[in-house]
């Protein structure tokens, strides 16, 4: 079978006739790269090894150059590219990672790349649909990458059970199960980083969850904020916000959080950190608008309006409620009218900015909230003048309260009424209105009261002597006015009430046909254009009814200072004119389409207006201009710092405020389903010695073999057979790539350059600026040839010269191709001059011996080569204190523990400043390395502008994939054998009397004499009973716990216990309110919180059961009641019936 693309001479009995002329050149090959190749990398047949390295070489070259099929080329074409792939592998020039050394052209269906990042998501389907995902990952070769940032913490509540959940650090345990179970490919054990940001309520626990020695297959980061670096160079604290709801649910010290990391680190080598902001600003992230590693939480104030089924609401309002609410969608979604969204949440203090559009829109927010626009989601700190943005597009939602007569009543006070101490609620009407709407007033106030006060009494119009003029006038409605909807005189035009903005649609669509009516007109021709404008003194008013009559599905655009200060002609109520002063005023116009949908959802209350408006719009000659419900960025000011919010809404992570969509507060893990295809140049290739003896870099050489190196890479992800259909759709959007370095170490030790010099820091700089450029130069050809990567016009690159891939450089680990090459791993100075290297087989382990080529060649060269010298250093493992060996030899050949942090960080800082991704680099620390010297080691690469840092003290872990010296052979355990605390003659110990569903419980909790928990007994019914055995069973486990070594104190051991059985639920609980007991488990765990002081005795009140039963009997087998009875001869349930007669 042959994919749409190929051309018919690719088949499978052609590709094996090309590979039967293979290239006649061979490689150089050592000892441990031989071994590592048969025993993990070489094509076997019948269990025994069934071709050579050049064999090896020359399938992955033809398999992965066959993707050049993909863009025309021909069979000849197809191998002298497969001929060139061949020889820079076999030359030992460049190396793809290993997956594809091991997996291309074998027809075995195992991928090639090497690393992925699958999402892990707040749901327990989620969560293990991501386990799956990843055991088909490691079965096909690859290693896996999670952000658990996006789980709720532990005892979050989860609403769908009534269950507490058990957060993050749980759920990283199950990963590490799962992938302990999982070979991958029988070469490859899956290897896992996990990541939670700083700022989760579980992060302590996170820290420190290595401690213990059961994660053994995860290296963990903690992801560090910029606002938690700033906190930790203030000495101040920062919020922990529950990634669930997005609330803030405690602070922390900053520093303390820092002392635990790098105490843990010390101790364990995890965890890392990784400046989580800063990988987002970076090229490592180029498609921020598809996703990003971990997004910060876009805020709104809180007198932002939300959009919900309940009307327009203020932000803080839905915070002060708690309540979860429904939100309007926009219809270009296509999810529906409405989405259930969490409560909304406070998130802090913020800078915040007013967004302003051209039409008179406007929203105060973070600069960091993002808005959607026709090119996708956008940070409003990076609009552009001129740049559209949607607003809501349909008609949205409504509260309950209010009638259409309060509607129209508030809407003409606010437009032609008075507020008055004496008077009360006075309404004017002049000329028309006296005659048509007076009377129709007095009956809204009529029928308005008649609801409100139990004796009903008449309103009726009063004209005015000398004018012509009308006024309806009521003290009662004044009450209504000022109690229900806060209006006063002087605030009755500053805004929209807040009670109508959240109303009924008929009291708003009353508000508004009244306020139109009173102060709004008909303008214009169907020649010149219609439009309906309302005038307000109150631009803020105007603003809210922009507001609203997009919730009808109405947009609008206001002028801004449409009419100065000025004397104007206006009525006088005599039915004449007059000359009177005028405040500046502002208009609101409604045009094109908008005009259809305000006949039909508003209209006029006046015959002549109505009638006017429904005359010219029928006399179109055409339909009016559609409208796009764009609108046009005008300005972001800054103005000030205040308290912020957001929400959370699954289905589109989206909701609409002050007319805007904008994006929830969601935390999305990097690109999920996301991988790279990695490959090394080995730079110490490219060293020349000029005739003068006087070593240089080969420039040309290496740009040939980089731009080679980029295209074999984009091979393979043509080539590439993913195990997952939706990992396949991503990386082909984003062509991720990653060429990367090795043999850094020898180049430096050829050139005879310290690795702890400014002139290797210059060096470096140099070299990697220089892959970079040719790297991205041969990504844009590409580009040109074939096509940029789809998802380039979102990319960060959109405006420069298109690329084919979204990243191009990584340095990625290089652990055993660099083996494979010859040469010292990835940037990392030589770990030793002679080391061991332990591979893991099914069998049990293998151990290579290497003792670096560079140093003995240079020894022999310089003549203070001798074998009692390579002797005395395959002991040591480095140079350091052998007598013999010239100075400068010494200076130059060190090894990683005799390099300072500071080395090892300004290595990784020089190298990152022209990677696209990540820098892979361990600093490498002695055993006697302190605690502040890894502290020192984070800080610098914070400060240098690193995107994470690892450490590892030697030592640290029990067992080593390097050893130094070939001379300690044998594993050193990493403690003394563990043995079970023996119990003492005696203890003392409490007796606690509790009630569960299945009768009383008698939990005895005994102490050693240092008031540490021992042991807990547990005893329930009868003995001999089943339910005497669960208790009996669930008390010798906890005493387990508490006797097993462990580095965790035993109060903490027991708290780990409480967390693990409270609130697991029966079918029959006792009690009522915080009382209330849900089985035998969670009465154990709250007896045992009470004991260590973690809540309060209960009252002593009656209990009360569930159904009033009496508890009377075992466990029944068949519905798990406590009612199984013996009785007349034979055992039976009370309950479901079920006997054993």
């Amino acid at each position: 079978m042959r994919f749409a693309w190929e051309p018919a001479w690719l088949t499978r009995r052609r590709i094996s006739m090309l590979a039967e002329t293979r290239p006649a050149k061979v490689g150089k090959w050592t000892e441990p790269a031989l071994r590592v190749l048969r025993e993990r990398y070489l094509a076997r047949e019948g269990g025994e090894v069934a071709e050579t390295p050049e064999e090896m070489c020359w399938r992955v070259a033809l398999s992965i150059a066959a993707g050049e099929a993909r863009y025309g080329r021909s069979q000849a074409a197809v191998r002298e590219i497969a001929t060139a792939f061949y020889e820079v592998m076999v030359d030992g020039d460049f190396l793809p990672n290993s997956p594809t050394l091991m997996n291309a052209g074998k027809g075995n269906g195992l991928q090639y790349s090497a690393c992925y990042v699958l999402p892990v998501g707040d749901s327990m389907e989620e969560i293990f649909d991501s386990v799956k995902a990843a055991a088909i990952i490691h079965k096909s070769g690859g290693g896996t990458g999670f952000a658990f940032s996006r789980l709720r913490p532990k005892d979050d509540i989860v609403a769908s059970t009534g269950g507490r959940a058990s957060g993050p650090i749980s759920f990283l345990r199950v990963f590490n199960s799962a992938t302990e179970a999982v070979k991958q490919g029988g070469t490859r054990r899956g290897a896992n980083m996990g990541i939670l940001r700083v700022d989760h309520p579980d992060i302590l626990e996170f820290i420190e969850c290595k401690l213990d020695g059961g994660i053994t297959n995860f290296n963990i980061s903690v992801a560090a904020t910029d606002k938690f670096m700033d906190a930790l160079a203030a000495g101040t604290e920062y919020d922990l916000v529950n990634p669930h709801t997005g609330a803030v649910t405690g602070r922390l010290s900053a520093k303390e959080v820092f002392e635990r990391i790098v105490r843990a680190a010390w101790r364990t080598g995890d965890p890392g950190m990784i400046f989580i902001d800063r990988i987002n600003a970076s090229p490592a992230n180029p498609t921020p608008e598809i996703g990003m590693v971990e997004a910060t939480n876009p805020c709104i104030t809180g007198d932002a309006l939300v959009y919900t089924t309940r009307g327009l609401i203020r932000a803080d309002a839905l915070a002060r409620s708690r309540e979860a609410v429904d939100v309007v969608l926009d219809s270009r979604f296509d999810a529906g009218a409405f989405g259930p969204a969490s409560s909304v949440f406070e998130t802090g203090v913020k800078q915040v900015y007013r967004l302003r559009t051209e039409e008179g829109y406007e929203i105060r927010l973070t600069a960091d909230h993002r808005l959607m626009t026709p090119k996708g989601w956008r940070r409003a700190g990076e609009l552009q003048s001129g740049d559209l943005l949607h607003v809501l597009n349909r008609k949205g939602g409504f509260g309950a309260e209010g009638s259409l007569d309060e509607g129209r009543l508030l809407g003409w006070l606010i437009g032609d009424g008075h507020i008055r101490p004496d008077k009360g609620v006075i309404l004017r009407f002049y000329g028309e209105e006296k005659r048509e709407l007076a009377p129709l007033f007095a009956k809204h106030i009529n029928r308005a009261l008649d609801s409100k006060v139990g004796d009903r009494y008449h309103i009726a119009p009063v004209e005015v002597t000398g004018r012509d003029q009308a006024t309806v006038s009521s003290v009662r409605f004044a009450r209504t006015v000022t109690e229900k909807y806060a209006l006063t005189q002087d605030s009755k035009t500053a805004r929209v009430p807040e009670q109508v903005l959240c109303g009924s649609e008929d009291l708003q669509r009353g508000f508004l046909q009244a306020l139109f009516t009173a102060d709004g007109h008909v303008a214009g021709t169907t020649q010149k254009g219609v439009s309906v404008r309302l005038t307000s003194i109150s631009h803020p008013l105007l603003v809210d009814v922009q507001r609203m009559l997009l919730n009808f599905g109405i947009a609008s655009r206001i002028y801004q200072d449409r009419h100065g200060a000025r004397r104007a002609q206006l009525p006088d109520g005599h039915g004449g004119v007059a000359e009177y002063e005028c405040q500046p005023d502002h208009d609101l116009t409604v045009a094109k389409e908008n005009l259809v949908a305000f006949v039909r959802e508003i209209g006029f209350l006046t015959t002549a207006k109505q009638n006017r408006l429904l005359h010219l719009v029928s006399t179109y000659s055409r339909k009016p201009y559609r409208e796009t419900f764009l609108v046009r960025f005008k300005s972001l000011e800054h103005d000030g710092e205040e308290v912020v919010f957001d929400l959370k809404e699954p289905l589109t992570n989206s909701f609409v405020s002050n007319g805007f969509v904008v994006h929830n507060c969601g935390e999305q893990p990097l690109l999920p389903n996301e991988a790279c295809n990695l490959g090394s140049l080995n730079v110490s290739k490219f060293a020349r010695r000029g005739e003068d003896g006087e070593w240089s870099i080969d420039w040309d050489e290496m740009e040939r073999v980089v731009r080679l190196a980029v295209r074999f890479l984009d091979d393979v992800i043509e080539m590439n057979p993913y195990p997952l259909p939706e990992i396949d759709a991503t990386v082909k959007s984003n062509r991720r790539i990653g060429l990367g370095i090795m043999g850094w170490a020898d180049l430096l030790f050829t050139m005879g350059i310290p690795y702890d010099s400014p002139e290797a820091i210059d060096l470096a700089d140099r070299l990697m600026a220089f892959v970079k450029e040719k790297s991205h130069d041969q990504s844009a050809k590409l580009a040109e040839e074939r096509g940029p990567f789809p998802n380039w016009s979102l990319s960060i690159y959109q405006n420069d010269r298109p690329l084919r891939n979204s990243t191009v450089t990584t340095i990625a680990p290089t652990g055993t191709i660099s083996m494979i090459a010859g040469c010292s791993s990835g940037i990392e100075p030589i770990f030793a001059l002679a080391f061991e290297h332990r591979v893991k087989q099914p069998d049990g382990e293998r151990v290579l011996t290497f003792v670096n080529e560079t140093f003995e060649r240079i020894a022999k060269e310089r003549s203070f080569y001798s074998d009692a010298l390579m002797r005395e250093i395959a002991k040591r493992g480095s140079l350091h204190g052998i007598p013999g060996v010239p100075e400068d030899a010494a200076r130059i050949f060190k090894t990683s523990h005799e390099v300072s942090h500071e080395w090892h960080v300004r290595h990784q800082a020089a190298f990152q400043r022209y990677t696209d991704n990540g820098v892979s680099k361990t600093i490498n620390l002695p055993n006697g390395a302190s605690e502040e010297d890894v502290a020192r080691a984070y800080l610098l690469a914070w400060e240098l502008g690193c995107l994470g840092i690892t450490v590892f003290r030697d030592g640290c872990k029990g067992e080593q994939v390097l050893n130094v010296g070939i001379g300690t052979t044998e594993k050193t355990p990493s403690a003394a054998p563990a043995v079970i605390r023996p119990r003492p003659r005696s203890l003392s110990g409490t007796t606690y009397r509790t009630d569960t569903p299945i009768g009383t419980a008698w939990i005895t909790v005994t102490e050693t004499a240092e008031k540490e928990p021992f042991e807990v007994f547990v005893q329930v019914g009868k003995g001999g009973s089943d339910t005497m055995a669960v208790a009996e069973a669930l008390g010798r486990l906890i005493s387990l716990v508490l006797r097993l070594p462990s580095p965790f104190t035993a109060q903490r051991r027991l708290e780990e216990v409480i967390s693990q059985l409270s609130r697991i639920g029966g079918g029959q609980p006792t009690g009522f309110g915080p009382a209330k007991i849900l089985s035998l488990p969670d009465a154990l765990a709250r007896t045992l919180a009470e004991h260590i002081g973690q809540v309060k005795p209960p009252a002593e009140l009656p209990v009360v059961r569930g159904d009033g039963r009496k508890q009377i009997g075992d466990l029944c087998k068949e519905c798990g009641q406590a009612t199984f009875i013996y009785e007349e001869g034979c055992k039976k349930c009370l309950s479901c019936g079920f006997n054993e007669c």
